[in-house]
């Protein structure tokens, strides 16, 4: 392959750009009471806490859903309304409502600090490449217009810390994983996984967390995303 003319950051989002659990659990909230103002009879006999344990059974009984996490809250939403007393194609309607109102609180991200300046930063010299086990709308976040692709798990087929995603962004770059520097928060999504590429890695600790002794430290550790460009400057120039 030949190399990308401008260097490739391929980024993960979900709690590395955002800390994305408070957003999952607003928008789960949200959801439910759409479903207690536009389908009672469902929200009853499903109380919030209900409805998160039964997304987990169907996850587990049908793994091809488990990186297709879009697919897996329709389906559960189906079932519900089906439960409920909905005819198929009712349920399958008010199942792509009740996701819509979902998806659109989980696009009410707050970034970390320093994240939208790094971001703005870094693109004017290197092609940014979103990497996520997610299924974050960049655009409906309003940062789109910086990265050059976007790639989730349910594009490719497979999570983190599988090569697929990975491979999708060098493909798209034309460059090999080796030219790539990754930068995430999950030490084995993100970090393990992009090293056994022979990617550079910069692990981001926005959350505090312990890094574990069995694996090997990223090329650089940050705390803060106004770190970000000095840790990627730093990394781009120990590999050239």
């Amino acid at each position: 392959m030949t190399r990308s003319t401008r260097p490739v950051l391929t980024l993960d989002l979900d709690n590395t750009l955002w800390h994305v659990d408070p957003v999952i659990k607003q928008a789960e909230r949200a959801m439910h009471e759409w479903m207690q103002t536009h389908t009672p009879t469902a929200a009853r006999f499903y109380t919030l806490p209900a409805l998160q344990e039964y997304k987990q059974q169907i996850a587990e009984c049908y793994p091809p859903l488990r990186h297709q996490i879009s697919q897996l809250r329709r389906e559960v939403m189906r079932r519900v309304f089906m439960q409920a007393g909905h005819n198929s194609d009712d349920a399958r309607a008010l199942a792509e409502q009740a996701f819509n109102v979902f998806y659109q609180a989980r696009s009410q991200v707050t970034l970390f600090d320093g994240a939208l300046n790094a971001l703005t930063e870094l693109a004017k010299e290197y092609r940014l490449i979103a990497l996520t086990n997610g299924n974050a709308d960049l655009a409906m976040i309003g940062i789109d217009h910086l990265f050059d692709a976007h790639f989730n798990a349910e594009h490719v087929g497979a999570n983190k810390p599988d090569p697929a995603l990975f491979h999708a962004a060098a493909q798209h770059a034309q460059c090999s994983p080796e030219q790539m520097i990754h930068i995430g928060d999950h030490p084995q999504q993100d970090i393990w996984a992009a090293q056994q590429l022979g990617a550079k890695t910069i692990w981001v600790n926005a959350l505090a967390q312990t890094w574990p002794d069995e694996l090997r430290p990223a090329d650089y550790t940050i705390e803060h995303l106004s770190q970000l460009s000095t840790a990627v400057a730093s990394v781009n120039e120990r590999a050239e």
